[in-house]
């Protein structure tokens, strides 16, 4: 542990030297003298990768950044966010193992065997590709695959528009990278995704539960305010199978079994209730609650477009809202001859399943911590409960969001100060309303960037990527265009897009900085630009980051929008491709309406941030108002939506992979991920300072699993089940749940002794993707075994 922690600080050390002064934060403006030699010159940016896009400073010496120091935003003191990860940044984009040239296949996909050649070459094959795919099969049959790996505006939203240009595919991301089932759990409760409060209002919490989020490694920059609140007298708990660092440092951590989140929410419920702790007056006024549900049809009664309740003053059905009516949460009614009951008695019977022994058994916790837990949250107002992606990457996690949500609106923390069910990424302090984006007018341009004529996209589930390329249904998916995405390396069942999906691909070009593991299956790999060596801007509301060319290409690097523009002269497209990657930028911003905000470019390119002048900072809760963008507008725990499939209250469910079931007897042992601090994705560790830290990829297992299994620390051992395999060392813990283990993700096979853990996942169909929206890929819900290699 001594020696992590001096690795650690000496990275810190290596990486910005005095440029980090904490708790003083520095801008360009005001560096240490001694940061700032007289041949020095610093560049605000911003880091554009799937995290927190912080802004960066970077400092630049003959044509290479030598270090990076955090960068100051205007509105919230010290919020000066860059972390370990971005400050290593540099080292990965001037790598030597960056790609310089385009490369054309010359040996079977997979063998790593490239040629260089030119980008003339490059393009007008790719060009021709396209053309002769769209002769025999038409243009839907090219796909433009993008992930997360750059989310600043125009070299993200290139791809999807040249998708557009192109009346090409364009396939969801959100549910294909698992972060889809509390997506739609929040929908379906709240009435759109993603929906909390900022981080910054935990301090005014009794009570913070971090419900499968490991902000300590994902999301540094949040735990400064989290233990802001702990020093304010807030708890701070943790629930998550592993004991993760943020776990280290709360106050209780509850060792959960993964996948029975939903279980435990309900049990908690059943406790509250039956304690008498809910809030009535909060379920009878903001919930569905009071709502009558025929018992015949499963849907709310209604008169005309009013949702009746049962008032008890009058003894009959009135609409919903009605003055002085006293809406009843409980009993059996009749309405014009309908049988019915409020929601809420259908939330009463499905919390009946869950008593404390049953909770207890299910979720592996005390029943005795169930229960004090329970009674302390109900009763340490207002408690708050950030939820993030590892409570969602199981089957039917939907529910999971679904019945935290309600244990949260149960007890009446919805929409208040210090409470909410906050899903992870949404309520941060900077990142503003994502909630309400596209619901209202932009000042931007945004016309320019969304014009392609007559020209359109074909969209389609990600989760049925795989399938579609398959089976040619509903049409035929021939040329793969893939960026910000190593599809091999963070999407599931690896081994069966090599042997059965690629195949079936006529072409494939791979657009990364990097020979990734993808590319190796690519027939064309294209070098693109880092976010150095670009023009581009994020949106990080309020704020407006800027990135502009720091370091000059490396090779013969190209932006996406430079590629898609000389790609779209070959086929007649130019017409929508007429600016530079810096016009695109000034003519997206320098709208009559940001000038009015006060934008300037000059003094936007010079400063590398802007903020309007009527921008608020003040930390965001969602829902003050208790009026939710449902149906009913009312937070609903009961939805219509779910009746054909039985689930209009949250229902928990085994997993699909059940290690009590008869695949547990061959593959006993619970296979999760998890992310860790020394990488986003794939994008980080090999290529940086932070390899000092850790340079491999490990299991964790508990010494009872691998006591039983001889396995001592150290060894390497075999992982594996029906899908595949892969080898690497075992690191045992008792810090993690026994009859799990866990891989931390975004390791590429290079930093395995064999094999990959993506080999050992599934995609697999859930009956939600045609009934609500998508389904949502379950890399926490798999089986597998442990041996000594």
């Amino acid at each position: 542990m001594f020696k992590l922690f001096v690795n650690i600080f000496g990275l810190i050390n290596l990486l910005s030297k005095e440029c980090i002064q904490l708790p003083k934060q520095t801008t360009p403006n005001d560096q240490p003298k001694s940061c700032l030699p007289s041949s020095e010159k610093t560049v605000s940016t911003c880091c554009p990768i799937n995290c927190y896009q912080c802004r960066q400073i970077a400092h630049v010496k003959d044509g290479r950044i030598i270090r990076m120091s955090p960068g100051e935003v205007v509105g919230i003191p010290g919020f000066a966010n860059i972390c370990l990860r971005g400050l290593s940044m540099p080292f990965r984009a001037q790598s030597d193992e960056r790609v310089k040239y385009p490369l054309k296949r010359v040996g079977e996909r997979g063998e790593g065997r490239f040629q260089r050649i030119s980008w003339d070459e490059a393009l007008d094959t790719i060009a021709q590709k396209l053309e002769e795919v769209k002769e025999q099969y038409g243009s839907q049959a090219a796909a433009f695959l993008y992930m997360t790996g750059n989310l600043t505006k125009f070299a993200w939203e290139s791809i999807e528009r040249f998708a557009k240009c192109w009346d090409g595919t364009s396939f969801t991301i959100e549910a294909l990278m698992s972060d889809h089932g509390g997506s739609m759990g929040h929908e379906l409760t709240c009435g759109y995704m993603r929906a909390g409060n900022d981080v910054r209002d935990c301090v005014n919490s009794k009570m913070l539960i971090s419900w499968g989020k490991n902000i300590a490694e994902t999301m540094i920059h949040e735990m400064r305010w989290i233990m802001d609140a702990r020093v304010n007298g807030t708890k701070f708990v943790v629930i998550d199978p592993r004991l993760s660092h943020t776990a280290s440092v709360a106050d209780q951590w509850l060792a959960i079994r993964p996948a029975t989140d939903t279980a435990l929410a309900l049990g908690m419920i059943h406790i509250i209730i039956a304690k008498d702790l809910h809030d009535k007056e909060w379920l009878k006024k903001h919930s569905c609650g009071p709502l009558l549900v025929s018992d015949a049809t499963g849907k709310y009664l209604r008169d005309g477009q009013h949702y009746l309740v049962w008032d008890n003053n009058t003894q009959k059905a009135v609409p919903m809202d009605t003055a002085h009516a006293d809406p009843a949460l409980t009993g059996k009614y009749t309405v014009n001859g309908t049988a019915c009951r409020p929601s809420f008695e259908h939330l009463l019977a499905e919390i009946r399943n869950y008593p404390l022994k049953k909770t207890a058994e299910i979720t592996g916790l005390p029943a005795d911590i169930i229960e004090s837990f329970a009674v302390e949250y109900a009763t340490s107002k207002p408690s708050s409960i950030i939820l993030s992606q590892g409570t969602q990457r199981v089957w039917n996690s939907h529910n999971s969001f679904r019945a935290i949500a309600t244990l949260g609106a149960v007890c009446g923390y919805i929409g208040k100060p210090g409470g909410g069910v906050s899903h992870g990424v949404a309520r941060t302090a900077g990142r503003g309303r994502d909630s309400d984006a596209g619901l209202r007018k932009e000042p931007y341009n945004e016309a320019i960037w969304t014009d392609t004529g007559k020209h359109q996209v074909t969209y389609q589930h990600g989760c049925n990527l795989y399938d579609q390329i398959i089976s040619g249904d509903p049409y035929p998916i021939k040329f793969a265009w893939i960026a910000t995405f190593n599809w091999l390396n963070q999407a599931p069942d690896a081994n069966r897009v090599i042997k059965e999906v690629f195949p079936k691909l006529s072409f494939i070009v791979n657009v990364d900085p990097y020979m990734n593991w993808t590319a190796n299956y690519a027939d064309i790999v294209l070098p693109c630009t880092s976010h150095f060596e670009n023009w581009d801007a994020y949106f990080k509301s309020p704020w407006i980051l800027l990135q502009q060319p720091i370091i000059p290409p490396v090779g013969e690097s190209k932006s996406d929008v430079q590629i898609f523009t000389e790609l779209a002269g070959r086929l007649g497209l130019g017409e929508y491709w007429t600016r530079t990657p810096q016009e695109w930028v000034h003519d997206y911003l320098n709208t009559p309406e940001m000038r009015e905000s006060g934008f300037d470019w000059g003094a936007f390119v010079e400063e590398g941030v802007f903020v309007p002048k009527d921008a608020s900072f003040e930390p965001y809760i969602d829902f003050q108002d208790c009026v939710f963008k449902t149906p009913t507008t009312k937070f609903e725990f009961y939805s219509e939506r779910l009746t054909e499939i039985g689930h209009q209250v949250p229902i928990y469910t085994r997993p699909l992979e059940d290690p009590e079931g008869p695949l547990g007897k061959k593959y006993p042992l619970v296979f999760i991920q998890y992310h860790e601090k020394c990488t986003v994705h794939s994008q980080h560790s090999p290529l940086t300072p932070l390899g000092v830290v850790k340079s491999e990829a490990w299991i964790e297992i508990n010494p009872i699993d691998a006591e039983k299994r001889g396995i001592k620390h150290n060894d390497i051992v075999r992982v594996f089940n029906d899908r595949g395999e892969c080898k690497l060392r075992a690191f045992l813990t008792e810090g993690i749940f026994p009859g799990v283990v866990a891989i931390p993700q975004g390791w590429t096979p290079d930093y395995y002794v064999e094999g990959h853990l993506q080999m050992l996942t599934h995609l697999t169909i859930n009956p939600l993707e045609n009934v609500v929206d998508e389904s949502n890929t379950a890399f926490y819900d798999v089986l597998v075994e442990v041996e000594k290699a």
